[in-house]
């Protein structure tokens, strides 16, 4: 069974980086890069991946309190 390639947030496909590297927007990165609590809201959707967007966006969210 392959993987699945897609983010696990907004279930939109993005190129998949190549690590080492840093977040960037319109990149996927594997979910387990991402911040634990990022990993864990996001536990039980298919993707296995995160893209920049949706990281940076969970960010913004924390950051002013609307998570």
């Amino acid at each position: 069974m392959s993987e699945e390639k897609w983010c696990a947030r907004c279930k939109e496909e993005f190129p998949i980086a190549h690590e080492p590297t840093n977040w960037r927007m319109g990149q996927m990165r594997k979910l387990n890069k991402a911040p634990k609590w990022m990993q864990n809201r996001l536990k039980g959707e298919a993707g296995g991946y995160l893209c920049g967007n949706c990281y940076f966006d969970m960010l913004d969210e924390k950051e002013s309190g609307n998570e």
